[in-house]
């Protein structure tokens, strides 16, 4: 096994957790290359297939029950935040109400394979009033059909392990320059528009003075 393989093999679980927090948090993390390379070491024994799926399913379920809360605490905006970056903001929450109105909470089962639903899909349950348990459930199973579907790939072509291992390593490469400059880019971006947000709430000065008095 070269080196690249027994880095994989050794900090599997760890890049996992990484990756799929980065993806849960809208970074441009390959979170499903991570699996692919983590099933095809579970099918040459060096990591565990069962123990794969349980820290994906997890760290998706520790993440996700974030984006519930704050979907229960801050209703609609919190969905125009996640929308932030999006061209037109009011669609992108218009279409992700109308998708998760259709079809309720048993869209989490699918919302992941979704790009952009799944971004809004748990804290649109949050604005809903799903239950945390109902929530918990359908959340958590979403994220094992997920998840088992990207490591079942790797599980079933293993040998091609050399090819995975180097294409997460270079993409790797890419996604550390990429998250570099994006992640200053969406934290500046995120940052002026809780600023906005925050000073929608502000007492003007005068009031303030006011109840002073």
């Amino acid at each position: 096994m070269n080196e690249t393989l027994q880095f994989l093999a050794h900090h599997g679980y760890w890049l996992l957790i990484g990756a799929v927090l980065g993806r849960q948090a809208c970074l441009p993390i390959p979170a499903n290359l991570v699996l692919v390379a983590a099933g095809a070491l579970a099918h040459l024994g060096k990591l565990s297939l069962s123990g794969t799926l349980v820290v994906s399913v997890m760290t998706f379920l520790l993440a996700d029950l974030a984006w519930y809360e704050a979907g229960r605490r801050l209703g609609d905006r919190i969905l125009h935040f996640v929308c932030g970056i999006s061209r037109d903001r009011g669609a992108c929450v218009h279409r992700a109400t109308d998708a998760f109105s259709r079809h309720g909470v048993r869209i989490l089962l699918v919302s992941k394979f979704v790009v952009g639903l799944d971004a809004l899909a748990a804290p649109l349950a949050g604005t809903s009033r799903t239950s945390r348990v109902q929530f918990s459930v359908f959340d958590a199973l979403g994220a094992l059909l997920w998840s088992a579907t990207y490591a079942a790939l790797g599980y079933i072509f293993s040998n091609q392990l050399d090819r995975v291992a180097t294409h997460v390593l270079r993409t790797g490469a890419f996604v550390a320059v990429a998250v570099a400059v994006g992640f200053g880019f969406y934290t500046a971006h995120k940052f002026a528009h809780w600023q906005r947000f925050v000073r929608q709430f502000q007492t003007c000065p005068d009031h303030s003075k006011g109840a002073q008095r």
